[in-house]
């Protein structure tokens, strides 16, 4: 490529080109030509600035209950709640007395009276149903004492003439006591073994002497 520059401003030209600050593979564009100003970065707005009408909210004053909390009053009320029924069983029932059902292993008692025995006679054969049912399984022999103390109070006020308590097998501890128990409340007029539908020999019905009864005499 032909110039029209002589060898001398060449050398000056290169030797401009090549000034502190400047790259060393400078180009050959004249100084003339036009370059490109780059605009300054603005600041990026913060989160405040963008929201400036927005309220910020507070923390309300309510501290949450925790569920530690929560446990310990649902415990100490069931513990109120049976404290009222044991003493309401032991109000009723002794562990002291032992009734008498013969020699046989299958539990059945009636106050004496001949439509009583009749009426006994039914429960064995399963035409009473049971208005309300008592499952011991798992209970203390104190738990099932105020269950049971419970249990006959309310059926008796509410008019249910027959009951199902169910005691299950286990070490038989509950199979023993229920029958005395059972025989110490004065509207019981009779108990048995339930037959199988009900239960068979973990489980007792009993009759209530109420006014509902007296339809089946």
């Amino acid at each position: 490529m032909k110039t029209n520059l002589t060898k001398g401003e060449i050398k000056a030209f290169l030797r401009e080109q090549r000034q502190p600050g400047q790259p060393t593979n400078a180009s050959f564009a004249s100084p003339t030509s036009n370059t490109t100003q780059v605009e300054p970065e603005l600041p990026e707005p913060n989160f405040k600035d963008l929201y400036q009408d927005v309220t910020p909210l507070h923390q309300d004053t309510i501290t949450p209950t925790s569920l530690n909390s929560k446990l310990s009053a649902t415990h100490e009320k069931r513990q109120a709640a049976t404290l009222v029924k044991q003493q309401q069983a032991e109000f009723t029932f002794s562990d002291g007395f032992e009734g008498y059902f013969g020699d046989t292993d299958a539990v059945a008692w009636h106050q004496g009276d001949k439509s009583h025995a009749r009426l006994l006679k039914r429960l064995k054969r399963g035409d009473f149903i049971p208005d309300w049912e008592l499952d011991c399984h798992g209970m203390t022999k104190a738990n099932a004492k105020a269950e049971l103390a419970a249990l006959l109070s309310k059926a008796y006020k509410d008019n249910c003439a027959c009951v199902s308590i169910m005691h299950g097998h286990g070490a038989g501890i509950l199979k023993q006591a229920i029958p005395n128990y059972l025989i110490q409340y004065p509207h019981i007029i009779a108990f048995c073994h339930a037959p199988k539908q009900w239960g068979g020999k973990a489980t007792i019905l009993a009759l209530i002497n109420v006014p509902d009864l007296n339809q089946f005499e």
